[in-house]
């Protein structure tokens, strides 16, 4: 699971719209990149990257949630004040689609 939210957040605009896990339909959130950081010992031919997300969700509390994963090297890693447009849900932190 952590590496498909990893993976959907870092290629932003190059997927198509994706939907919320199978039962719920997910609230559309604002996520910002608190903190991205790259770190060593990535399989060859990918990033190993942690990024912690501020994720204000419409009519309640911002939350923080951290992912920790690999992802491909032709995808930019997630840089630090970007902002997008994720399904989540409260109840699960680590439960993230992008739209």
């Amino acid at each position: 699971m952590m590496r498909t939210a990893i993976a959907l957040t870092l290629l932003l605009g190059t997927l198509p719209g994706a939907q919320a896990s199978p039962g719920n339909p997910g609230t559309v959130c604002v996520a910002r990149v608190l903190l991205s950081e790259e770190l060593p010992y990535a399989p060859m031919g990918y990033w190993l990257v942690r990024v912690t997300l501020q994720i204000t969700p419409p009519g309640g509390p911002a939350y923080q949630t951290t992912l920790h994963d690999t992802m491909p090297w032709q995808g930019p890693p997630p840089r630090q004040g970007q902002v997008f447009r994720v399904l989540c849900d409260p109840a699960n932190p680590g439960d993230l689609h992008l739209l």
